[in-house]
């Protein structure tokens, strides 16, 4: 399959799965969860759905309540889709916002030091 066809899939699966959690009602799901990106499989058996968190809800309580709400998701997924086969979907948290908040912590604390007058003199 073409790398075009595969972003394209990846594209409106995210659409749509994007769609369906901010409709679902889940305790679980505290915070705001946003579906950030999309992977599938070359032979698109499964895809891969990267969420981030946002207002303190806890990441493991979140990827069990979209987790549960898979089915129902992957049944809109096909409903909205001409795809032969529907893609069976896998909840992951984001390591991109992850890697951004260490960046921006790490940012901080060396100008921090560096303001203080505890950092490297001038």
């Amino acid at each position: 399959m073409s790398d075009a066809r595969t972003r394209k899939i990846e594209a409106r699966l995210k659409e749509i799965v994007g769609d369906e959690v901010a409709s679902l009602s889940d305790p679980r799901l505290k915070g705001l969860v946003t579906v950030t990106g999309v992977r599938v499989s070359p032979n698109l058996s499964h895809a891969t759905v990267f969420y981030s968190l946002l207002a303190g809800g806890d990441p493991e309580e979140a990827r069990e309540g979209l987790q549960s709400a898979a089915g129902r998701i992957q049944a809109a997924v096909g409903s909205q889709t001409r795809l032969k086969r529907t893609p069976r979907l896998r909840f992951e948290p984001d390591p991109t916002v992850e890697r951004a908040t260490r960046i921006q912590r790490a940012l901080r604390e060396v100008s921090g030091e560096d303001g203080d007058g505890n950092g490297a003199q001038q």
